[in-house]
Formats: structure tokens, C-alpha cells, sequence
């Protein structure tokens, strides 16, 4: 599965901490209250399934994420 967006992407220095549990973004605005939990939780399902999850970004571009399962 491919999950692409054209938003502003994420900081490669964010990238490294991206599927840590309470971890967000330094691009993360006031207005987004995230938890820090999404990518965490899903990380976890996805290796539950002997899967992987892989993350490309670009500022300015957009973010692609990729499923395995």
C-alpha cells in the first residue's frame, strides 16, 4: 500500500524519531494537537504482521509512506 501527500513535508532530522512513541515533528504548528502516537501505533501493527513501513519526504513536496505486509 502507498500513502502519498502533497503537504509540506517532513524534516529529514525528524524523519530518524518519526515512529517514536510522543515524538512530533518540528514542523508541528500550534493547531495540530497530535499525541505523537500515529506513526508509533502503526509501526508496531504493521511489524505485528511481519510487515514493514517505510517513510520518504521532501520539504516543500509532500511525504510517501509504504506498506508491506
Amino acid at each position: 500500500m502507498l500513502i502519498k501527500d502533497n503537504g509540506k513535508g517532513i524534516k529529514e532530522e525528524d524523519l530518524k524519531n518519526i515512529f517514536e512513541r510522543y515524538y512530533r515533528g518540528t514542523n508541528t504548528g500550534t493547531k495540530h494537537k497530535g499525541s505523537g502516537l500515529g506513526m508509533a501505533i502503526a509501526n508496531d501493527i504493521v511489524k505485528a504482521h511481519d510487515g514493514s513501513i517505510n517513510i520518504k519526504s521532501q520539504l516543500g513536496v509532500g511525504t510517501e509512506i509504504e506498506i508491506i505486509l
